[in-house]
C-alpha cells in the first residue's frame, strides 16, 4: 500500500515537473561563483583597466554589467583562458547557457593547470544541466570523476540525484533508507 501510493505520487510528480527544471535546480544548487584566480595575483597591480574593473563587477555578482566590460577588452593571451571562464561563468548567471558552454570549453582547452582545467569542465557540467542536456552533463561529471578532479565529490552527488530523480525505486528506496 505504501509502496504503491508512493509510486503514484512519484509518478504525478515527476511529471508535473520538466527534466530541464530538476537540471537548472542542479546547477543552481552547485553552480557556486568562482574565486578571483586573476586580479587578485600578486603580479596583477592594476586597478583602473578595463579587466580589473570587469572583474569588480563580477566579484560583486553584477554579472550582466560585467559580461558588458569583458567584453570590452581583449585579454592577452596569458589571461585568455581566465576570461573565458569568467565571461563563462557571467553568460551562465544572466541565462545566455549556449554562450556560456562556448567559453567554458575554450577555458578548459586552454588553460595549462590540472585544477583550473577540471574547474572549467565543473562550470561546463553547470551548464549543461543548466541547458536540460543531460546526457552531456553525465558525461563531463563522469570524466570529472574518473580523473579524480577536486570537484569529484560533488560529481558523484549530482550524478546520483540525477539517477534517482529518473528511477522511483530508488527514490522509494533512499526514502526508506534501503
Amino acid at each position: 500500500m505504501v509502496i504503491t501510493s508512493f509510486l503514484g505520487s512519484w509518478i504525478i510528480t515527476e511529471s508535473v515537473k520538466s527534466p530541464e527544471d530538476e537540471m537548472i535546480e542542479l546547477c543552481n544548487a552547485h553552480a557556486k561563483p568562482c574565486m578571483d584566480y586573476w586580479t587578485t595575483d600578486t603580479a596583477f597591480k592594476d586597478t583602473i583597466s578595463l579587466e580589473a574593473q570587469a572583474m569588480q563587477l563580477f566579484n560583486k555578482g553584477d554579472y550582466n554589467l560585467a559580461i558588458e566590460a569583458f567584453q570590452h577588452f581583449e585579454p592577452q593571451e596569458k589571461d585568455e583562458a581566465m576570461y573565458n571562464l569568467y565571461l563563462g561563468y557571467s553568460y551562465l548567471k544572466t541565462g545566455f547557457t549556449n554562450l556560456a558552454i562556448l567559453h567554458f570549453e575554450e577555458s578548459a582547452n586552454t588553460f595549462k593547470k590540472f585544477d583550473l582545467i577540471q574547474l572549467s569542465r565543473w562550470y561546463l557540467a553547470m551548464a549543461y544541466l543548466n541547458k536540460g542536456d543531460k546526457e552531456n552533463a553525465v558525461q563531463t561529471l563522469k570524466g570529472i570523476i574518473e580523473i579524480n578532479a577536486p570537484q569529484r565529490y560533488a560529481a558523484i552527488d549530482i550524478l546520483k540525484q540525477i539517477d534517482v530523480s529518473n528511477n522511483p525505486i530508488k527514490s522509494l528506496q533512499l526514502l526508506l533508507g534501503l
